[in-house]
Order: C-alpha cells, then sequence, then structure tokens
C-alpha cells in the first residue's frame, strides 16, 4: 500500500491533515485542557514532543470563523466522540503566539523577534480594525501590525488584542503562548536576562493575570521558570511538568502509538532495537518515546542514530556542566556508566540559581530530555528525591561524547574552591578566611606579593577564583558612588545577596595593626558609597568586606 509522508518538521495540524500526512492522533488533548486544565495551564516539556503541534490543534478546534471553516479538521479524529465537542468546537477567538525562533544577541533583537511575531498575528486578525472604537487602540493596532511599537505597547499587545477580540465576538479568546522561556534561555547566556525576565512578567501577566478577557490559557516550554520571577502573581495557573499525570501522553508517542506506526512502514520487526535508542522517558511513570527520533528513523530505512541531539542549542546545558559544581563530574560519570544517581528535583527554576547546586543541574537536564526519573521518595523536608538514569540509547551517545567532552574541557574545578564560594554565599568569614589563605599558601610566591604592587597581584587572584561563581558577575576597578570599588559582586538574582570587597596590603612598618586596615577598608566602603551601584540596580542585601594581605597572610572582617 502507498504509505503517507512522515511530518519531519510539520507543526501545523491544518496543513498536516489536509496535505494527508501520517498522523499520530493527539486530538484528545483538546478534552483534556478543558477537563483536567485550570484557567491557564503551563505544560513544560522537552523540544520536539510535540508543543507546537499541540497548540496548533487547539488552535484550530477552538477557533471561531466564518461558516466554521476548520471543523472538517477533525473529522474522523478521536476528540470527535467526546460529548463537548459540538459545545466548544469554532466557538472562541484564538490568539496563538510561539516564542521558539525569538532569539538574539541583544534584548533589543529579541524585541525586534517577538514585534515580528506579534506583527503575524495582528495582521491575521485585521478584520479587527474597522471595529476599533477607541483612537488611541486603532492607533496601538496600526503599529504593531507594522512593527512600529514601542517596548511598552509590545508588553501589552497580547492584552489589547483579547479585548479587541472579546469586542468583537462578544466572547473572551484562547491564549495559546507556545516556547514562551525561549528568549529567557538565550537571554541568560547572553548577560541581557534581568531585562528579559522584566519584559516577559509585564507581556504574560497581563494577559494571564486576572484578566477576564480570556477564555482559558495554555502555555508551552521546556522550564517552569520560578514562580517569583516569571509568574508572579499569576494565581490561577495550574502547572503539569512530566513529572505530572495530567495530560502525560499528549506528547511524544506511547509505545502502542510507536508499535503502530513501525507496524504502517514496514519496521515491526525492529520494535525492540527502537525501544532501546529513543524509549526510556518517563512521563509520570509511563514509558514515552521520543517521537522526533521515532520518525527520523522511519525515514532513513531504520537506521539507528541520535537524531533528536541535533536538533537544538545546549548552549546553557554546555555552560552550567562546565562551570558547575564537582559532583555534576561525578555524577556523569557515574551515569555513563549505567550506574543511577539520586538527586532532589527542582520544578520551579530561576535562571541564576541553575549554578548554585547540583541538584538545580540535574534538574534542568530532566525537563530538557537528558535523563529520566523514576522511583520518587518523600524527605523529611517533603521535598521528593527521584532516581536518575539516562533514558535510552541514543541520550547514552550524548554524554559519552559531547557532555564528556564539555566537561573535560570545561573550567577546572576543585572541591576547596567550592567551599570558598559556599563559605562566600552563607557569610561564614572564618571558613573564607582560612580557606583564601590555604590558596595563597599554595599558589603565590613571595615574590608576586613583594612586588611594587602587590595589592594588584592579591585582586587579581581573588578575581580569578570568584569569576567562577555562576550566580554572580564579577567586575573590578569601576566606579561606583564616590570612589572606585575593588571587587564587585552583583547576584543574577537581585534577591540575593550583592558583595563588595575593599582589599589592603598590611605593611608593619606603617600600620598600626592588621585590625586598624581592616576597619580603614570597612570605612572607606561606606564613605566613597561602593554599595551604590548595587542599590541601583535593585540590590538590597549587601555583604560588604574587608581583606587584609601581608606576604601569605590573609585577613577577613565584614561590616
Amino acid at each position: 500500500m502507498d504509505r503517507k509522508k512522515l511530518p519531519i518538521g510539520i507543526s501545523d495540524y491544518k496543513l498536516l491533515v489536509s496535505e494527508d500526512y501520517y498522523y499520530v492522533d493527539k486530538t484528545d488533548f483538546i478534552r483534556q485542557v478543558i477537563e483536567e486544565g485550570s484557567l491557564i495551564t503551563l505544560l513544560p516539556r522537552p523540544r520536539r514532543f510535540g508543543k507546537t503541534l499541540n497548540l496548533s490543534t487547539l488552535r484550530y478546534f477552538f477557533e471561531k470563523t466564518e461558516g466554521n471553516i476548520y471543523r472538517p479538521l477533525f473529522k474522523g479524529k478521536s476528540i470527535e466522540q467526546w460529548k463537548d465537542f459540538d459545545k466548544y468546537q469554532g466557538q472562541y477567538p484564538v490568539i496563538f503566539i510561539t516564542l521558539k525562533d525569538c532569539k538574539g544577541e541583544t534584548f533589543e533583537e529579541v524585541l525586534l523577534m517577538l514585534a515580528s511575531e506579534m506583527q503575524t498575528e495582528y495582521i491575521r486578525h485585521d478584520y479587527l480594525r474597522e471595529h476599533i472604537r477607541q483612537e488611541n487602540y486603532l492607533d496601538q493596532f496600526i503599529r504593531l501590525q507594522n512593527r512600529k511599537a514601542t517596548p511598552d505597547e509590545l508588553a501589552g499587545s497580547m492584552r489589547l488584542l483579547a479585548d479587541l477580540l472579546t469586542d468583537y465576538w462578544g466572547m473572551p479568546p484562547l491564549v495559546l503562548l507556545d516556547e514562551y522561556d525561549s528568549p529567557i534561555h538565550v537571554a541568560f547566556d547572553k548577560g541581557y536576562y534581568d531585562r528579559m525576565i522584566g519584559f516577559m512578567r509585564n507581556f504574560m501577566s497581563l494577559v494571564f493575570k486576572d484578566n477576564t478577557d480570556i477564555f482559558r490559557g495554555v502555555i508551552t516550554g521546556i522550564l517552569r521558570v520560578s514562580k517569583e520571577s516569571i509568574f508572579s502573581g499569576l494565581n490561577n495557573i495550574s502547572v503539569f511538568s512530566l513529572l505530572d499525570r495530567q495530560m502525560c501522553t499528549s506528547f511524544g508517542f506511547t509505545q502502542e502509538e510507536t508499535d503502530s506506526v513501525l507496524d504502517d512502514y514496514a519496521l515491526g520487526d525492529h520494535k525492540e532495537e527502537v525501544k532501546q535508542w529513543y524509549n526510556g522517558y518517563l512521563f509520570a511513570g509511563i514509558t514515552i518515546y521520543n517521537p522526533w527520533s521515532v520518525l527520523n528513523y522511519i525515514m532513513y530505512d531504520g537506521v539507528l542514530a541520535p537524531y533528536w541531539v541535533n536538533t537544538g542549542s545546549d548552549v546553557l546545558l554546555r555552560h552550567l556542566l562546565a562551570d558547575g559544581p564537582s559532583q555534576i563530574r561525578d555524577g556523569v560519570e557515574a551515569l555513563i556508566q549505567g550506574e543511577p544517581i539520586r538527586s532532589v528535583i527542582n520544578d520551579k527554576l530561576a535562571f541564576p540559581d541553575l549554578l548554585a547546586v547540583a541538584r538545580n543541574i540535574w534538574s534542568f537536564m530532566l525537563f530538557s530530555g537528558y535523563l529520566k526519573a523514576s522511583d520518587p521518595v518523600m524527605l523529611p523536608n517533603r521535598l521528593y528525591e527521584y532516581k536518575l538514569e539516562v533514558p535510552n540509547l541514543e541520550i547514552s551517545t550524548v554524554f559519552e561524547t559531547i557532555i564528556q567532552s564539555w566537561i573535560n574541557n570545561g573550567p577546572v574545578k576543585n572541591d576547596r574552591l567550592e567551599l570558598l564560594l559556599q563559605a562566600l554565599y552563607e557569610n561564614n568569614m572564618p571558613i573564607f578566611q582560612r580557606v583564601l589563605n590555604e590558596f595563597v599558601v599554595d599558589t603565590l610566591s613571595y615574590y608576586d606579593t613583594s612586588g611594587r604592587n602587590p595589592e594588584k597581584v592579591y585582586q587579581a587572584f581573588l578575581l580569578g577564583m570568584l569569576a567562577s561563581s555562576g550566580a554572580y558577575e564579577v567586575s573590578s576597578n569601576r566606579e561606583s558612588g564616590l570612589g572606585r570599588y575593588d571587587i564587585l559582586m552583583r547576584p543574577r538574582d537581585l534577591s540575593k545577596q550583592g558583595v563588595i570587597m575593599e582589599l589592603k596590603v598590611y605593611d608593619p612598618m606603617f600600620d598600626e595593626s592588621v585590625e586598624a586596615v581592616l576597619e580603614s577598608a570597612l570605612r572607606q566602603i561606606e564613605e566613597k558609597q561602593y554599595a551604590a551601584t548595587l542599590r541601583a540596580a535593585g540590590v538590597s542585601n549587601i555583604l560588604k568586606m574587608a581583606i587584609t594581605f601581608d606576604g601569605k597572610r590573609v585577613w577577613v572582617k565584614q561590616a
């Protein structure tokens, strides 16, 4: 028999059905959104597991059009048996935005790409123009259609469109936001995270927070970015990750679905090989196959190869593995040997905290599709610890080659450096002083520290160590307040502690005592108002430190 075309890279439901591509029926997802979801539903899943296609399916099912032109797309599909099919099909206007390609070197570049996405959606709803009664709304509408809107207008663009659709159709729209965290991933890597988070918080909250002018909101992405940062104030949101039962089979292929597609393409004799290579993902304990890999395996006539791993950028993962805590290296080695590891999983990640502890990196890898989780155990603190493993042979090749090389080529990690940084995070000055003194004794020579400007040597030495902290942006010798600080550590998460360090060399011939030098350094921080830069950035918790050196001896004091 003639076999249908494989939908490789097809994420538009209408195109897939009308062009008669092979389709694994996931239309029951529509019912689940209504019966299992809430007003706002966030569905984090790894890339290439069908997020965009599922949102496209929602669009064509619910979208209200003249003559209900999309109804035939669901003929013969499982959703047709739903008791509420006629109640919901073709009954609501829809806003559909995808941010998966909104990536750039700068914040401004991303805004231009996002403006282009909004332009497309505003042009799709061009019929609204003739019915806008308020002149200022009409002006904004036209500017958004022409990509001339201000950043504030762009932030409010989804909300404005929702209001206009509600006014025109007499009912609120379904709002679909695909890959909401894609710009945030890139922003964190490129250094404009705070600006991006600020924009996305407004962009999303204006339409999703306490807005009666939407019927439902469905959001997809890879991670649930910390509620404290981007979902602030959204008390009407349900989050169903790959650890949750709800909608767990709507993304990816189940065992039955995979067996069926292999049989349809005369590859039923290879099910065991395909299982070893591409299954192993556990969504709420149910085995799920990577659909992208399965379809590519079929397209390439049964060639077993790592198809999924080459479909996206892993820059952030590369950074986390190379710069993360030393436990990551040990964990990867164990995983490569086929041994599981155990870790608490944090499903509310904040990007600035990814490097802080190993469990955050393991969590990122789980939700990104590089690990599977099973055997949850609740700890006394009510957090859940999971057994983590490599899901299949495809991902095993990633661990054995790519990931291992990233770690091996990354900066050298040692436990003593991590102890130093941990002491700093915890304001433990005795430990910080002891470990720093050990580094100075083991690393610096008296020749280094007895030159014409020993303070610069100590400063460069300390900067080199502090720069390995991914939780901070470290700078030196920049103007702040009434002078130039020696070292300033600005937290990527502005709610965390910032640090100012003033370094001085103790000279027994001229200085009264070490204590006097330390006090002088602390006074300088206050008198010169070095904290001004941190306060201007929104950091209120500031640690002020004096560090005094004499040859290979170090003393530390905090204000």
